[in-house]
């Protein structure tokens, strides 16, 4: 037996064609019979078509019809919309172009790891009603920086042609998200690109990429690197990590700014670290500087800060703690951490400096 999908006139209807003889001969002998699909599968499909959905073996995908999964070449990785629909996982890797929503880019060998020398680039084709990208980092291992805080031996770069200028990364970044302009009327892709340089490791990485319709509300605001839309999250600096001797984890040649969107009713932002140790950020010193203390080397911004929210406030903080005591308050708005780094960084690979892990928490209006 054999059924397809057909939508005629708002209805949809599964066909199914028996392979065997009813009775009679002739062309008489396969009948093909129409029966409407239930009304509460129609349903499901159309609302949950173009959702994320979960897959087996960690791969995600988006809820689709099975012929939508096809023409995408992707891979049926469960079921979704109440069994109606298939949860479609489609990734492509080097040398390849997607012009597809939800599409993931892995390493040539994934799940395996990449050992040697190679360039990897892929291209994504700009669409007509999309205004940005989304690169979520799932899984993303490079080799580290060095001692400079340079990305040398392995790389990933995003290029574009809207003037936007983004970051060089490597080492370990998952959990991280980027957030890439496309412009409203340009019509040409985004390429990605890692470059790896040597046996030093094995190079993993999937990287989701998600496209952002010109009028939605998802949408970053300008100059935003990344960007989170809850009331509270953990922010962290690229390539975060344990400490290591005469080494800067963290990325030399930085400035970018991470934005929250303010939630309705809350007027203020709370910036704390996750740990009594996760702040390591410009001028190695073994308290929290701010202000001008902080125009000699690396620093973070936070509009008007202060660890009580009272006051005029500082808008620079750096060293090994954020503050005074590791928490600064900002009626500021829009809410944003800027974040900048130098390229002279070898008091901070000296002090073996690893960059920050810091949780915002949005606080309400108080009448």
């Amino acid at each position: 037996m054999k059924s397809g999908l057909y939508v005629a006139l708002g209805v949809l209807f599964v066909t199914q064609v028996n392979s065997q003889s009813q009775g009679g001969g002739g062309i008489f002998g396969s009948q093909t019979a129409l029966r409407p699909q239930s009304i509460t599968g129609l349903i499901n499909l159309l609302r949950y078509q173009n959702q994320p959905c979960e897959g087996r073996n960690n791969q995600n995908g988006t809820c689709l019809g099975e012929q939508d999964c096809l023409d995408r070449k992707g891979t049926e990785v469960n079921r979704c919309a109440n069994g109606f629909g298939v949860c479609c996982y489609v990734s492509f890797t080097c040398g390849k172009s997607t012009s597809n929503n939800e599409t993931e880019f892995v390493n040539p060998h994934y799940p395996n790891g990449e050992n040697g020398t190679d360039t990897c680039q892929v291209t994504i084709e700009k669409q007509p009603n999309v205004c940005q990208l989304r690169l979520d980092f799932l899984e993303f291992s490079l080799a580290q920086p060095d001692e400079n805080g340079q990305c040398i031996t392995d790389s990933f770069m995003v290029r574009t042609t809207v003037g936007e200028r983004l970051p060089i990364l490597c080492g370990e970044n998952a959990g991280l998200h980027l957030y890439v302009d496309m412009g409203r009327s340009s019509g040409n892709p985004v390429v990605l690109s890692v470059v790896s340089n040597g046996a030093i490791m094995l190079r993993r990485w999937r990287i989701r990429i998600s496209m952002i319709q010109c009028n939605s509300l998802d949408i970053a605001p300008a100059g935003c690197l990344l960007y989170y839309r809850s009331p509270q999250a953990i922010v962290r600096s690229f390539n975060y990590g344990p400490k290591v001797d005469n080494r800067v984890r963290y990325l030399s040649n930085l400035r970018y700014s991470i934005c929250i969107r303010v939630e309705e009713n809350f007027c203020s932002i709370k910036w704390e670290t996750e740990t009594n140790n996760s702040f390591s950020w410009g001028k190695p010193i073994q308290t929290g500087a701010q202000g001008p203390e902080c125009n000699v080397d690396d620093f973070i911004g936070i509009d008007s800060g202060s660890t009580l929210g009272e006051g005029p406030g500082q808008d620079r903080f750096c060293g090994t703690l954020l503050g005074e005591e590791n928490v600064i308050i900002s009626h500021s708005k829009p809410f944003l951490l800027k974040v900048k780094s130098n390229h002279a960084a070898s008091d901070n690979a000296a002090n073996g400096q690893y960059g920050f892990s810091l949780r915002y928490t949005q606080l309400p209006c108080v009448i």
